[in-house]
């Protein structure tokens, strides 16, 4: 039930400094990077460990479902507990995952670690929402921009970050200077958060049930997560299966693969342009054109798979998703206010479930069909969300 919001968060006037601001969106983006590292390496771990490509891929679904669980069963403590101490404790609890990763003796031990690290780097889905509240309503906007914009270069530029760093010194040299980044970012944010307590007294169970409800009574929020949920799995199947394809038909390694992640920066630093779409035409206009260029993305690399093809095409895939991000998650956290974190977590669940099964079944269509069953996949995502968007009910 919707009454279970004992304590509203307290308006504060209290300034965001600027170089507060700046920490928080680095710490969004190195944060998520821990859960990029790995695509470009596939390939590369593949041949590391003896293993058939779809096993590789499981180490992206370990972080999908890492992150997904760790949105779930975390985010809603930002309202239980005093938000810098658990922000700052996940981050060192991922900076000890990420030294398991960089040691891991096998590939099951590696998949295990990128699971732990996947669950522990939602930091920036906690520092979203603290930001928020510290400053003035009109000027969330802004704030949220920002903080989605480092999150935004931490996901595409970890792509290009870990091809090159495992091309030159090898993967397990990634994530052993991953872990420092991290162990120096909860230095930076213990010493520069403020201390902001619980907003909410409520049994983590009682919690934990009341998003069931929301679940059940909002469709919006319902087909929203669905559609994003089968875009991320697009997004998640292209870069978990590029690494092959760049081996397979250019004789190209990690950091070629990584750098994609460039072109795709260019491509997502539209997501602001769909922002003041979706303010003028509607989520609903703007979601429907992302998913459009989505899968028209799919077209082109599917019959002008070159280099020059493989560009275009990600960024309009880049361009779509990102979109859709966008979007889809303003239409979900105005509708009811008082459970915007609640809201929030469910819908991530599902992207980031999306994200987990793009991963896995990009890696089956590999070495299902190659190429083009990645494609043909990827494809069938788009349709089905376009589908499912279109039966959505209204929301302006």
């Amino acid at each position: 039930m919707q009454t279970v919001d004992t304590t509203m968060p307290t308006e504060t006037s209290a300034a965001l400094s600027p170089k507060l601001l700046w920490l928080m969106a680095a710490a969004c983006g190195v944060s998520v990077a821990n859960v990029y590292y790995n695509q470009p390496l596939l390939g590369t771990l593949a041949t590391y460990f003896h293993a058939p490509p779809w096993q590789a891929g499981l180490v992206a679904t370990a972080a999908q479902v890492g992150y997904g669980a760790g949105i779930f069963f975390f985010l809603p403590l930002g309202d239980l507990l005093e938000r810098r101490g658990l922000v700052v404790a996940l981050v060192y609890l991922c900076a000890a995952c990420l030294v398991a990763m960089a040691a891991a003796p096998t590939l099951p031990l590696l998949i295990a670690a990128q699971l732990l690290v996947g669950l522990s780097s939602i930091s920036p889905q906690i520092l979203i929402p603290l930001g928020a509240e510290m400053v003035l309503p009109e000027q969330r906007g802004k704030l949220i921009g920002t903080l989605m914009s480092g999150l935004l270069c931490g996901v595409l530029l970890a792509r290009t970050v870990a091809g090159f760093v495992a091309d030159h010194f090898g993967w397990r040299v990634l994530y052993a200077v991953a872990a420092m980044l991290m162990l120096g970012l909860g230095v930076c944010l213990r010493a520069s958060l403020p201390h902001r307590p619980a907003t909410l007294r409520l049994p983590y169970v009682q919690l934990m049930r009341s998003m069931l409800e929301l679940l059940r009574t909002q469709p919006i929020l319902r087909r929203a997560s669905l559609v994003s949920a089968l875009s991320f799995a697009v997004f998640t199947a292209f870069w978990a299966t590029l690494s092959f394809l760049l081996m397979d038909r250019f004789r190209e390694g990690a950091s070629e693969a990584g750098l994609f992640g460039i072109v795709g920066l260019i491509g997502a630093a539209g997501a602001p342009w769909a922002g003041r779409l979706s303010d003028r035409k509607g989520s609903g206009f703007t979601i429907a054109l992302a998913l459009v260029l989505t899968a028209l993305a799919f077209v082109i690399m599917g019959l002008w798979v070159t280099i020059a093809g493989l560009i275009v095409g990600v960024l309009l895939m880049d361009l779509g998703v990102q979109s859709i991000q966008v979007a889809a998650q303003a239409s979900v956290i105005s509708l009811l206010p008082e459970a915007r974190s609640r809201l929030n977590t469910l819908y991530m669940v599902a992207r980031f479930g999306g994200g987990a099964a793009g991963s896995a079944l990009g890696a089956l269509a590999w070495s299902w069909a190659r190429w083009p069953g990645v494609c043909l996949f990827c494809l069938t995502a788009s349709a089905t969300a376009l589908l499912v968007h279109h039966r959505r009910p209204a929301d302006g």
